[in-house]
């Protein structure tokens, strides 16, 4: 599938750079050190946390897929090819979703045993895993719509944060429910129709975004 093409170079790309990876890794990591050292009990608002530093981490990392493309100018490469703006925007997508499970199996464990979690770690795991890939995709999707703006790094997280807060109430909440082994499954089908509407949205104007 050309989708899978367009998301298999952008992993090789990375992967030969490791420049968005490095900075992901780099800030999660630190961010991670920082709470355990300054929060006097960190287990008792883990998904929190661990939310907070996937947050900004994604806003960090996500929308440069997209930034890049247009500050180097390639996006009129990706524009005059056989793909289409929605192929574009699809494997962006898978792209950052590969890039955010290869941040979290390195940064949820850690989070775990620096903040002394003792909850259920598999069930967690799955559960945050569903959720961040959520938010992952709400965020790539919606990076083109500021993609042209002189502001962008600016207005980003402002415009971002409304809209996937739902996301992020409806995963802290799933979180601490796996974390004691239950599952939620209204909410879990909640987080996954509301990505599908923001990427129904991103799908529909992409031809007049890209």
């Amino acid at each position: 599938m050309r989708v899978l093409e367009l998301a298999k170079k952008d992993l090789k790309l990375e992967f030969r750079t490791k420049s968005s990876l490095s900075l992901m890794l780099l800030f999660s990591l630190t961010s991670a050190f920082l709470f355990s050292a300054a929060i006097s009990d960190p287990e008792e608002i883990f998904s929190s946390l661990l939310l907070l530093i996937f947050l900004l981490t994604g806003i960090l990392g996500y929308s440069t897929s997209f930034l890049k493309e247009f500050d180097s100018e390639t996006i009129e490469g990706l524009k005059a090819s056989p793909l289409t703006p929605q192929q574009i925007v699809a494997g962006k997508i898978v792209f950052n979703i590969i890039l955010m499970f290869t941040v979290q199996s390195i940064i949820f464990p850690v989070c775990y045993a620096l903040f002394d979690v003792s909850g259920n770690f598999g069930l967690s795991f799955i559960v945050f895993t569903a959720c961040n890939a959520s938010i992952a995709v709400a965020i790539t999707a919606l990076s083109p719509l500021l993609s042209q703006s002189r502001s962008r790094e600016m207005l980003l997280p402002v415009v971002l944060f409304p809209i996937v807060f739902p996301l992020i109430s409806s995963t802290v909440s799933l979180v601490n429910l796996a974390l004691s082994g239950n599952i939620e499954l209204s909410q879990i089908l909640f987080v996954f129709a509301y990505t599908g509407i923001i990427t129904s949205i991103s799908m529909l104007t992409a031809d007049k975004i890209l």
